[in-house]
């Protein structure tokens, strides 16, 4: 009981979005939404018009995206007594904004930017306790991807009940975000997975990748979820036996 009350009211103290990460932030909603949004102004000509609508568009759908991912690693990282803190990556961005040039916007690089983690000293109740555990950072790095995913099945279930095409662009945004940020690369949330715990990232990308595909083919939503965990633990379990087993070097 102690302790959800006392997670409760870390959520109210460190959950709000500091300035510096809002400016962050607002980089990169601006940039990836642009991105998305390339090539409704105009293959052949520019038009202004449908171009600025679809970028507003993008802007919503991409603010709502990164805020509501990001809302979801902060609260699992308090509940392990961790802040975490979105941090820009210009390198990233300035890379999507080329590849998109080049390839007239069919090509999204979505890694705006990661999240970073510091213990909170004054809070030792939670599941990880006494500094900074690689466990615990693996877990709160793969709740962004699972965000992702969770919120690619909210957007495909409401293009399949509205029809709205730009619920199909934020299925296709999530899907893609997902993806890419498991790449173990700084400051993607594969890097801290992979390094954090080996079995914790081969675990989270077996079910990322699986329920990408499948939510992509439109299988039920149940069944994908069924099947995503099964296919997630058999990656798993061929990938302990092969290999975590003869290389296993420390507790996680």
């Amino acid at each position: 009981m102690n302790e959800r009350f006392d997670w409760i009211d870390r959520l109210k103290r460190y959950l709000p979005f500091k300035a510096k990460e809002l400016r962050g932030l607002t980089i990169s909603i601006a940039t990836l939404a642009f991105i998305i949004s390339f090539r409704q102004w105009g293959d052949k000509e520019l038009d202004i018009t449908v171009g600025l609508t679809s970028l507003l568009g993008a802007v919503l759908i991409v603010a709502l995206t990164l805020l509501a991912r990001l809302a979801v690693q902060k609260a699992f990282a308090l509940g392990a007594s961790y802040s975490a803190e979105y941090s820009l990556w210009s390198i990233g961005l300035l890379v999507a904004l080329v590849l998109a040039f080049v390839t007239n916007g069919r090509f999204w690089f979505l890694i705006p930017g990661g999240i970073v983690l510091n213990f909170l000293p004054g809070h030792r109740i939670g599941w990880t306790r006494y500094g900074l555990n690689y466990f615990g950072i693996g877990v709160v790095s793969l709740s962004g991807p699972i965000a992702n995913i969770l919120l690619a099945m909210i957007f495909r279930t409401l293009y399949e009940i509205t029809n709205i095409a730009l619920f199909q662009t934020a299925f296709i945004l999530n899907i893609i975000m997902a993806l890419w940020t498991m790449i173990p690369i700084p400051p993607a949330d594969g890097n801290r997975m992979m390094f954090g715990s080996r079995m914790v990232y081969m675990f989270g990308l077996a079910i990322v990748v699986s329920s990408s595909i499948l939510l992509y083919l439109n299988i039920n939503l149940i069944i994908t979820i069924i099947a995503s965990f099964l296919l997630a633990w058999l990656w798993w379990l061929i990938y302990y036996i092969i290999w975590e087993r003869f290389n296993w070097r420390g507790p996680y």
